[in-house]
Formats: C-alpha cells, sequence, structure tokens
C-alpha cells in the first residue's frame, strides 16, 4: 500500500472512529431516541400495537443534570421492578409530597395531609390534555352520525351534518343541551369508560344578528358554572359550594353583525375564558371556595355514585340558552380533560395499603401516570413480591399480579413450585434486572403484592419533548404524519 492510500485510511478511520465516539457521548449524555410498545400514553402517544403504527420519540436526556423534574412532564425513566426496562409516563407527584386523585383531578399536601392544593397544569400541558369528543371523539369517526346528540327547545334551529345551530328567540329565551354524558378517554373513546368528566371546555364561533344574551353553562356535580355574553356587558360566573355566586366581569359586549370565537372551560377547578374576534377577553378564574382537604370518591361495590358525594354527583351538563338574541353558532366542539381514574388502583390493589387514594411519596422519589388512565400500568399498580432466604439476602421482583388490573386478592404470595427442597426457583428480573436462581430449600419466607408506586430519581433517564415518526410517505407508509413536540 502506497503511503498516500496509507494515509487516506488512516484519516477516514479516524474520523470514524470519533464520530462513534461522539454518537455514542449523546446517546448517554445528550439524546436518545425510544420507540412506544404500549396504549399506555394514548392518546398523547400512540403505542405500536396493531393496528397502530408505533411512536418514535426524541429524549432529553441532558435536562435533569442542569435543572429539577417538573409535574406534568412525560418522562422516560428505569422501570422500578425491573432496571433493565425503559418505561415512559406522566410525571404526576413530586418528591416528598402526599398525592391524591380526587374527580379525576391530582391534589398535593405538604403538610402531611392538613391542607391540599389541586395541582394545575400549565397552559401548554391543558391544552394537550383538552382531548376531542365532539363532533368526533379521537379514535371513533363519525360515532355521533346516527343519532341526534343535542336537545333544542323552540327557537333553535339545529344542523348537525352542516355543524350549524341557529338561533333567533324572544325575551322568554330558548336552550340548546348536550343530550350525552360526556365519558373519559379510554381507547375504545367515547362508547366506554363508566366515568362522567365534569373537567371540559366549548368552543363555538358565535355570528350575532340581533344583539341579545348568550348563556354559556358547564355544570359539574349539580354546580352550573356559566359565562353570559350580553349586549349590556359580559361576565363569568363561578357557581360556589354554598349556593351563591362568584360573578367575574368580561369586557365584551354583543352588538349587530360581530363574530365572536368563544371558548370556555371548567378545568383543574377554574374557569377559562378566551375570546377573539371582533372583540377580546381571556381569563383564568380559580374557584375561590376550593376545598382544602377533598374527599377522595368512594365507589362501593364499583358502582355509581360515592358514598361521600351527594347524589347530584354525576349531575354534568352542557348547554347554550339565548335570550332575544338572533345568532348563529358555527363550528361548535366539546373538549374534555384528562379524567385521572384512582378507581382503577381499587380494583388492582390492596385497599388498605393506600386508603383514600392518597400515596406518601417519600423525598427523592417520584410517583408516575398514564394518560390512557383506564388502561395504563403505571405509579398506581405496580407491586413488588419478595424472598426472603435463609442466608439473610432478599430478592425483590415484579409481582406477576401487577401486570394486569384483574389481581387475586387470595393468593397474595409468589407461587413456589412443587417438588423437594432441591427444586431450583428462577426469578427471570429482580429489580435490577439480573436473573436470580436458588432452590426451594434456600427460602425462609415470601411475600407478594407489596405496593411499589415510586420511581427512585436516580431511575430517571430523561424527558421525551418530540415525536420523529412516524411520517407519511406514499406508497411507503401511508398513516398519518405524527411528528410534533410532546407537552
Amino acid at each position: 500500500m502506497s503511503r498516500g492510500a496509507a494515509l487516506f485510511l488512516r484519516d477516514n478511520l479516524e474520523a470514524f472512529a470519533v464520530a462513534i465516539a461522539m454518537a455514542l457521548v449523546i446517546r448517554h449524555f445528550c439524546l436518545e431516541a425510544f420507540r412506544i410498545p404500549t396504549r399506555s400514553m394514548m392518546p398523547t402517544l400512540l403505542g405500536d400495537e396493531p393496528p397502530l403504527h408505533g411512536d418514535r420519540i426524541l429524549v432529553d436526556k441532558y435536562v435533569y443534570l442542569r435543572r429539577a423534574p417538573e409535574r406534568y412532564e412525560v418522562v422516560v425513566f428505569q422501570f422500578p421492578l425491573n432496571r433493565s426496562r425503559n418505561y415512559i409516563k406522566r410525571l404526576a407527584g413530586m418528591p416528598g409530597e402526599w398525592l391524591r386523585i380526587v374527580d379525576g383531578d391530582l391534589w398535593a399536601s405538604r403538610d402531611k395531609g392538613a391542607t391540599w392544593t389541586i395541582q394545575r397544569k400549565p397552559r401548554g400541558v391543558r391544552e394537550r390534555l383538552l382531548f376531542p369528543y365532539y363532533p368526533e371523539p379521537l379514535r371513533e369517526e363519525r360515532s355521533y352520525d346516527a343519532s341526534a346528540n343535542w336537545h333544542a327547545d323552540d327557537g333553535w334551529d339545529v344542523d348537525e351534518t352542516a355543524g350549524r345551530f341557529g338561533v333567533d328567540t324572544d325575551e322568554h329565551g330558548a336552550e340548546l343541551v348536550f343530550d350525552r354524558r360526556v365519558a373519559a378517554y379510554n381507547d375504545t373513546d367515547h362508547g366506554g369508560g363508566g366515568f362522567a368528566v365534569g373537567d371540559v371546555r366549548i368552543r363555538f364561533r358565535l355570528v350575532v344578528a340581533r344583539a341579545g344574551e348568550m348563556e354559556v353553562t358547564l355544570q359539574e356535580h349539580g354546580r352550573a358554572h356559566r359565562l353570559v355574553l350580553g349586549a349590556g356587558g359580559s361576565a363569568a360566573v363561578v357557581a360556589l359550594r354554598d349556593g351563591g355566586e362568584h360573578r367575574v366581569p368580561v369586557d365584551v359586549r354583543l352588538a349587530e353583525g360581530m363574530t365572536l370565537d368563544v371558548s370556555f372551560a371548567n378545568v383543574d377547578e377554574q374557569l377559562i375564558v378566551e375570546i377573539s374576534g371582533d372583540a377580546a377577553a381571556s381569563l383564568e378564574i380559580p374557584f375561590p371556595d376550593t376545598p382544602p382537604a377533598p374527599e377522595a370518591p368512594r365507589r362501593p361495590g364499583g358502582q355509581g355514585v360515592p358514598e361521600t358525594e351527594p347524589t347530584d354527583w354525576w349531575d354534568h351538563r352542557i348547554a347554550l340558552r339565548a335570550t332575544g338574541l338572533a345568532s348563529s353558532v358555527e363550528d361548535l366542539r366539546i373538549d374534555r380533560d384528562l379524567y385521572y381514574n384512582a378507581d382503577y388502583y381499587e380494583r388492582s390493589a390492596d385497599r388498605e395499603k393506600a386508603p383514600d387514594y392518597v400515596w406518601e411519596i417519600p423525598e427523592g422519589h417520584y410517583f408516575m401516570l398514564g394518560d390512557n388512565t383506564q388502561a395504563s400500568s403505571d405509579s398506581r399498580v405496580w407491586k413488588r413480591a419478595e424472598f426472603v432466604l435463609k442466608d439473610g439476602s432478599v430478592i425483590r421482583y415484579l409481582d406477576p399480579t401487577s401486570r394486569s388490573s384483574q389481581d387475586d386478592p387470595l393468593n397474595p404470595h409468589p407461587v413456589i413450585p412443587a417438588g423437594p427442597p432441591d427444586t431450583e426457583v428462577v426469578v427471570a428480573a429482580d429489580l435490577d434486572g439480573l436473573v436470580r436462581r436458588f432452590t426451594k430449600g434456600d427460602i425462609e419466607d415470601c411475600e407478594g403484592q407489596i405496593v411499589h408506586p415510586f420511581v427512585p430519581e436516580d431511575h430517571l433517564v430523561g424527558r421525551a419533548f418530540a415525536i420523529f415518526w412516524p411520517i407519511h410517505i406514499p406508497r411507503v407508509y401511508r398513516g398519518p404524519t405524527r411528528v410534533d413536540l410532546i407537552r
């Protein structure tokens, strides 16, 4: 080989080696791609399960070296019951606090349960977690086409096919009511779930032909919160628990020929008003009577109304009432907030080990929840089993019953194989992901269904921040493009 060829080969090998080294450094410390394998984060992230094509995401592995994790971030972490596996969930509970799930929302206490504060989502997260429900839920296209979905008084002209709701009424008024229950999201969408969602948003375009008054009502558990838009003035009204009202003025006055884009939401114990078009307003109104220590709903026998709540617990309602108004309501949409399901925990773990759905999170640990809350293996359901050996060592591993919501409370112990004392027992993966082998005669004691809900800080891999695949490519991949930022 000539000297020139040798130099050329050496230079290219050096460049190749440096590129590989840099790629490994970047992957280890900065940035790594992951594939989403399951449905637990739907609809935020799609799992790689037929007929879905799983999302591929980018994870910032350096971010938590610069700052502490923040609530509601989507996090990749080593599964605390098998560190060789990576999980992805939304960070729900912070170190050193008590966490509680109440009516789909998160509450936290820093004084051992003496007072509780609702954990409201940041604006970007809140917008992402308001999932479409009407006119089409996320995963059931055209599911509302077969029947009427609104009850209308005389004065309303409803054309759901065209997406237009016209109204012309006198001073007696006329009401338009959404004639369906808003159900919590699951991967079969609005057709199931069993949980009525009161945290909802309604959006529409209001085209005014004759000025009057439009009142929008979002009723949750019998409390009717209202947005009143009128020619003489407007206001957002919070219905208080004692029967009173808290009224906040909105700087909008209806006028003939005016067009407004209206958004009115009841989310995380606050009203959110956003109006644009010929007039503009933007308000976030926290409820002034948010209770300091909310009672957790209990569902006796998995049925109906919680023991601790009045009979109007499921009394939810979405309505528009026009008085002395002629207008059209166009592009009307209803969105539902993410509803965290505490009842899933009750069905899948020992109730006595987490009374009232309260988790006391140790310092240096986090609590994780999946967005597909009714079908997610997350901190609510993780349990471990353990063998105590005669030499004093303890082998801890994922309890097989924690992989399903159908746990068997009558079989609380790990299964020990039948046979003589020298029968081999194999734990396929302990908490560190290692295979552990011993004999039946080595066992001193065993226990199963031990609640193990928390993720240690050193298990955090990084923050998921972007979806980079799939991309629609004609003749290669015909599905939708999913490139997006993750919130």
